[in-house]
């Protein structure tokens, strides 16, 4: 009996423990083989969503190419403003389309290209004409996703069954059923918008990062699902079950990572129904759900194993308890008590501990195959734990080559703000090399112009206080500036000691890179960008094409310096042109006059006519005193009062002092309030007074002017008045005397008005009245 008892006892001390450890150990297996194939899921969904981001920004990328690049941005908002007024102009259209086909064999992404305008409808596309391709041009788009959402930003959309257009309309699905369509908005240099710009491509790409299977086992695959959990077209992730698309309807995971918003994972049935492990991201852009799954039976498939080699220990300790002696009972009781224990605290995470196998019986083996086991957990758990740190790593160099990125748009955003405000080449030239020096930390950065009579590049601007000790460098001379300039590309030499063309410098001794690139102008160079580092392989092709941008504005600013100069210099000829004129009709007739009135007062004389000779003598007289205002006025207007010194009222002050109280006309300057107004409509109210002036100096033979401003109701309001013989507004306006249009469209110009009011022998009122709000918000009056 008592060995019954021992008996039973032993067995149900065997029992106990083995039954503890190989719950335990399912409980573990099935936990960890769970939470590492999440995990391992998991690395899997986020490369792929990665990879899916990158080829989405790269069709960005692309289509902002096309609007930057050369005259692109010119051609392309001009044919939206036109288009957005309804002007078409067909020649134009062709131009622009021949721009985008050109980019269009260069693209590896895009299969076609199309402008919308503001209304909706398709300006230009590069798609054949039917029947080789769809009637594109001149369709109206405006009730479509594409043109709805492109407006708003940026956006990507992926072809789903039933579709992502407007109800209704199937057109885009029908004809490009497996294309996917990229869209941004188009906006003009002052962020007006203008339209949009759609580039439709293969989903080759999209295809290839989700039927990529590193990570995924025999079983495992992923696919994008839509918000109506519709499959993405071409989606070949059931096929090997016999399933199609529209077979396949969304799974629990999908539908509660489209619920939320977020995503989520765990243990569901995959559309066909099989029990999956799941993980299924929420992509807000483009508003899909990345589902990444593998069959439970593969997942568990390790587990199942090691509890059936529990099972057949656990029956084999309890045939040997069966059989064993009482003496044997504390030799295995008390082992079996020490691997429960170890069991236990692996369950609780305690994984460096091991079991102490000193046997080479059944609980020896047990102890083995748990230690095995814990080994096996360590170690899995070190790998994940190394792919968390490799995916932050990789996460990191993502965030620094973005900021890197958005430095480079910030550098070239300032450059071009700089060009559009300097107009003085070198000081413009002198600022963007600062500008790049202190953006990217190049060691020196230096601008040469190309002076072609000579043959030599001229440095013209560097940054920093130490300059280059080559102040010209010939063409001919061996140099990789000359060599960037000849061969018409960029040089790039991450290693100057390597290279025979590199012109050491001693002013610059810790050059160890340097990286040329040309400035071309059309077809012409006309200088180039020399950029040195201070460290070996500082440059990379990144760096050349960012330059090479800057160096498209650097070219840009160049030309418009010329053109501000070459205006300067024709605005010069003309007043010059306007002044000979001037001289020609008055003061010129005037003394030609003189000499005639001269002439035929001597004859009188000679001929004893005295009587005669005093009306002469009159007559010279006044046609010189005529000549003489003709003069000051002249003089006058050839070194007329800074306004910015004097004021609007100083200005005409002076005036006054100079020309009308030296020919005997009393005049004055009457403000009746203090007026602030800006410089603009001081300069254009000042022009209208002196023109006035004149009019009534030259030709009213007036005695008396009053000049009058005032203020009325937000607008400034400037009269001059003169007391002389008046004339015919009517026909002075046809016959284009006086400079009566030159007073109205310079009041035009303010946003104002200028009225004329006279009649022979009534003289003359000039009122012009000009609205301060118009102008600026920093007018006031006082």
């Amino acid at each position: 009996m008592i060995r019954i008892r021992l008996l039973v006892g032993f067995v149900v001390i065997a029992l106990l423990p083995l039954i503890g450890v190989s719950i335990g150990t399912y409980i573990v297996n099935y936990r960890s083989g769970r939470q590492q194939s999440i995990d391992r899921l998991e690395s899997v969904a986020a490369r792929k969503e990665l990879a899916i981001q990158g080829w989405i920004e790269s069709l960005r990328d692309e289509l902002v190419s096309v609007i930057q690049a050369d005259y692109a941005p010119g051609l392309i908002w001009n044919a939206l403003r036109l288009a957005n007024e309804d002007e078409i102009y067909p020649w134009y259209i062709n131009l622009v389309r021949k721009r985008l086909q050109a980019f269009l064999t260069q693209s590896t992404q895009f299969d076609e290209l199309f402008l919308l305008d503001l209304h909706g409808r398709v300006l230009v596309s590069t798609a054949p004409a039917p029947p080789a391709g769809p009637a594109r041009e001149g369709e109206d788009y405006r009730n479509q996703e594409l043109f709805i959402r492109g407006l708003q930003g940026a956006v990507t959309l992926l072809p789903f069954p039933q579709g992502n257009l407007a109800a209704g309309d199937q057109e885009l699905p029908l004809l490009y059923g497996d294309s996917v369509f990229s869209v941004i908005p188009v906006d003009d240099m002052d962020q007006q918008r203008l339209g949009v710009l759609v580039g439709r491509g293969k989903l080759d790409a999209l295809h290839a990062i989700l039927e990529e299977r590193t990570g995924l086992g025999e079983t495992g695959k992923a696919y994008l699902v839509n918000n109506q959990g519709v499959l993405l077209n071409g989606t070949r992730a059931f096929a090997a079950r016999g399933a199609s698309i529209s077979e396949v309807v969304a799974a629990a995971g999908v539908s509660e990572a489209l619920a939320k918003s977020a995503s989520v994972s765990g243990l569901y049935k995959d559309p066909l129904g099989v029990n999956v492990i799941g993980v299924y991201r929420w992509v807000a852009d483009p508003g899909v759900v990345l589902a990444v799954e593998q069959d439970a039976s593969e997942t568990f498939r390790v587990m199942i194993a090691a509890l059936g080699i529990n099972l057949v220990i656990a029956i084999t300790a309890i045939v040997l308890a069966v059989f064993a002696s009482l003496w044997l009972t504390r030799s295995i009781a008390n082992p079996i008590i020490e691997l429960a224990e170890t069991a236990s605290q692996i369950a609780k995470g305690d994984f460096e501990r091991t079991a102490n196998v000193e046997r080479n019986d059944e609980v020896g083996v047990l102890g083995r195959a748990f230690n095995s086991m814990t080994v096996q957990l360590r170690d899995l758990i070190n790998t994940l734990e190394r792919r968390v740190a490799e995916r932050t790593q990789d996460l990191q160099a993502a965030n620094e080559a973005l900021r890197q990125r958005a430095l480079q748009m910030e550098t070239s955003a300032q450059v071009g703000r700089e060009i559009t405000s300097i107009l003085n080449l070198d000081v413009l030239l002198r600022r963007v090399v600062e500008l790049i020096q202190d953006a990217f930390g190049y060691y020196h950065v230096q601008v040469f112009l190309l002076d072609r009579d000579a043959q030599q590049l001229v440095l013209r601007a560097h940054s920093g206080d130490v300059f280059s000790q080559y102040q010209r460098i010939a063409l001919e001379q061996t140099s990789i500036n000359s060599q960037s300039v000849l061969l018409g590309k960029p040089i790039m030499v991450n290693d100057v000691s390597q290279d025979t063309n590199f012109l050491y410098d001693e002013k610059l001794p810790e050059t160890r890179a340097e990286l040329v690139i040309p400035l071309r102008l059309g077809e012409q160079i006309i200088g180039t960008l020399d950029v040195h580092a201070s460290q070996v392989d500082a440059f990379s092709e990144q760096d050349v094409r960012v330059l090479q941008g800057l160096g498209d504005q650097i070219v840009v600013a160049i030309e418009n310096a010329r053109l501000y100069d070459q205006s300067r210099e024709l605005a010069v000829l003309e007043e010059r042109t306007r002044l000979a004129r001037e001289l020609h009709d008055s003061v010129t007739q005037s003394l030609y006059s003189l000499v005639l009135l001269t002439e035929g007062w001597r004859r009188q004389v000679s001929a004893g006519g005295s009587a005669e000779a005093e009306d002469y003598l009159s007559k010279i007289g006044a046609i010189a005193q005529s000549s003489l205002k003709e003069m000051r006025m002249l003089i006058h207007e050839l070194r007329p009062p800074t306004l910015q010194q004097e004021g609007l009222v100083g200005a005409l002050q002076k005036r006054l002092d100079v020309v009308e109280s030296k020919v005997g006309i009393e005049a004055r300057v009457v403000m009746e309030d203090f007026i602030e107004m800006p410089p603009e409509i001081e300069d254009g109210l000042y022009w209208i007074a002196l023109e006035a002036l004149n009019n009534a100096m030259k030709h009213a033979q007036a005695k008396r002017v009053t000049i009058r401003i005032s203020a009325v109701n937000d607008s400034v309001v400037l009269e001059v008045t003169d007391d002389g013989v008046g004339f015919d507004p009517l026909a002075a306006r046809q016959s284009g005397g006086m400079g009566l249009n030159n007073m109205q469209e310079r009041a035009r110009q303010l946003g104002g008005t200028c009225a004329i009011s006279s009649a022979p022998g009534e003289g003359t009122l000039v009122t012009v009245t000009v609205p301060l709000l118009r102008v600026g918000a920093g007018s006031t009056i006082k």
